[in-house]
């Protein structure tokens, strides 16, 4: 009985020594996405989305302003801008490093 004991004793007070050095020293987790750094994984993921939102509105602006100087349709217009930010989006996805 006293040397399961001991053992547990012995354990608990030798495992903040084999704790990994970084977990010890306190520092937070810091999420990195297109080479700035975010304290949450929420605010890396709203940065995320952003930038996939942007693409999708940049592509279809582009891509509609394009076709329309170019002297295109409606109809063409609308598919052109729809492709455009299906690519923006797809572009914007992309560029995701690390979240």
């Amino acid at each position: 009985m006293r040397t399961p004991l001991m053992l547990a004793v012995s354990l608990g007070l030798m495992l903040p020594s084999v704790t990994p050095a970084f977990a010890q020293q306190g520092q937070p987790t810091l999420y990195e996405y297109n080479g700035k750094q975010y304290n949450t994984l929420a605010q890396c993921q709203r940065a995320k989305k952003r930038a996939k939102a942007r693409g999708a509105v940049a592509g279809a602006v582009i891509a509609g302003v394009g076709t329309a100087l170019l002297g295109g349709n409606v109809g063409e217009t609308a598919l052109v801008a729809g492709a455009g930010a299906l690519a923006g989006r797809e572009i914007g996805r992309a560029t995701v490093k690390r979240c």
